[in-house]
């Protein structure tokens, strides 16, 4: 019984391994790191300036020392341009380690959009936003741990065995693009609802990946599409819906996010600066069958709780992940993330009713 579930186990941390070389990074609080999601999110925010950080711990109850750590942060502006426009700059880092093969990558990236209003003077601002992302990515692998299935002698694993992988480099840098369009209006005159609609394109020039040579030689990173989208319906004086969605597909393998959260707000005043947030995410995930030898090519893989806290300039929010999909693996425990958005207004620009991605 115990060799059976050892068996599995690995089974299915091989799969996830697997799926996670397949995909780029990604976080249950997507909403809460705009310059990851969108390059056409740069600098949409009320305020001038802000800074955003985000860290994720994935299966740490299954692989200890070994989890996937993920960590992001970014800053940007918005400024002003013609009389109703603007554009907005950021800079944005993340890194990913995960894996018995100290599988990282670090990326570093600028970003830059164009805000354009409208509409006449009496509609609520609505705008359309082009945007674009050039980043610099280092990948890199340690092979002194890692065990392939040549090298079980029929009872355990021999080291002495050939693995018959030849890996050609275990560092690698490359260049990487990406663009995106962001929708959002106002629902009313003074902001309080509003909603938005965006779509991203990554990896636009397919910059080389591989590590271990092969008669192909180049392996091209597929490219990445993004659907997002959510909003902000006040539905009482002191209470909001806040619905976020995303949509990811990149090779065979497709992502979805949705969910909502609930918003107290818990100041008085008519502009609150103070507000709780608390909802519930799923994730579900597919593999297209054309592309892959994949024989599941659907799961419903996490059930994801969410909670943010808005104190003046500062937003903290904190998410788990309830794993539903290698439950033998993990037992049920996920990842747990932690983010932090500031924002800075300082009076230079004009004010812009928007989404705050918060």
């Amino acid at each position: 019984m115990k060799l059976g579930k050892f068996i599995l186990s690995i089974s299915a941390l091989i799969g996830l391994t697997v799926q996670s070389y397949a995909q780029d990074i990604h976080f249950s609080q997507f909403y809460a790191s705009p310059l990851n999601l969108n390059p056409a999110a740069t600098g949409i925010m009320p305020c001038d300036l802000r800074v955003s950080a985000i860290y994720r711990n994935q299966f740490a109850s299954a692989m200890g020392s070994k989890a996937y750590n993920t960590f992001s942060a970014g800053v940007e502006g918005k400024f002003n341009a013609g009389r109703a426009d603007y554009y907005g700059l950021g800079f944005n880092l993340w890194a990913d380690k995960a894996g018995a093969s100290a599988f990282s990558t670090v990326q570093a990236s600028i970003s830059g959009s164009y805000h354009k209003r409208l509409g006449g003077r009496r509609s609520p601002d609505q705008f359309l936003v082009a945007g674009g992302q050039l980043g610099v990515s280092q990948r890199s692998i340690s092979t002194d741990f890692l065990q392939f299935g040549t090298q079980f002698d029929g009872e355990q694993y021999n080291g002495s065995l050939s693995s018959q992988e030849t890996f050609g480099r275990t560092r690698l840098t490359y260049a990487d693009f990406g663009a995106g369009l962001l929708w959002f209006s106002a629902l009313d005159a003074k902001g309080k609802s509003n909603v938005y609609a965006g779509i991203s394109f990554g990896h636009l020039n397919r910059p080389d990946q591989a590590h271990i040579l092969s008669a192909q030689g180049f392996e091209p990173l597929f490219m990445k599409y993004t659907i997002h989208g959510g909003g902000d319906f006040r539905v009482g004086r002191r209470f909001a819906i806040v619905p976020n969605f995303s949509f990811y597909k990149q090779g065979p393998s497709m992502q979805a996010n949705f969910g909502s959260a609930v918003k107290f707000d818990l100041s008085k005043r008519s502009s609150s600066d103070q507000a709780f947030h608390i909802g519930l995410y799923t994730r579900l995930r597919a593999t297209d069958d054309s592309l892959t030898t994949a024989t599941n090519n659907g799961a419903f893989e996490s059930l994801i709780l969410v909670t943010r806290v808005r104190f003046g300039s500062n937003n903290i929010g904190l998410s788990y992940d309830i794993n539903m999909a290698a439950r033998v693996a993990t037992g049920g425990n996920g990842a747990f993330e932690l983010s932090y958005i500031y924002t800075l207004c300082g009076g230079r620009g004009r004010p812009m009713v928007c989404p705050t991605f918060q």
